[in-house]
């Protein structure tokens, strides 16, 4: 015949397995989810992750020419070869003024 202590041993043994395997339960959800993300952002390429943040940037244009803006702290990333452009075919002020103006309420797409 088991004692109370011996009862309540039991019962803290099981509880700390039922904690351990809990605990494992969630660790396995969560390398599910890293692995998943890892798998969706291996794919995107380098220009798509803001250089400040590591937030996503999407495509925009002012005055035809494109730029990169940041969903998330609203930063501009213009190529080497988009600032050329605008210099030769373009007033480089009224450009950059439009690429500003336009990109204090980036569109979501």
């Amino acid at each position: 015949m088991a004692t109370i202590r011996q009862k309540h041993r039991r019962s803290k043994l099981k509880s700390a397995r039922d904690r351990a395997a809990e605990f494992e339960r969630g660790r396995q959800r969560l390398d599910r989810k890293r692995k998943e993300r890892d798998i969706k952002t291996h794919w995107a390429h380098f220009w798509d992750v803001c250089p400040k943040c590591g937030g996503d940037m999407f495509e925009q244009a002012s005055l035809g020419i494109p730029y990169e803006v940041c969903r998330t702290c609203h930063g501009i990333y213009i190529d080497r070869a988009e600032v050329m452009l605008a210099a030769t075919h373009l007033d480089p002020a009224r450009w950059l003024r439009a690429v500003l103006q336009r990109s204090k309420k980036p569109r979501r797409a």
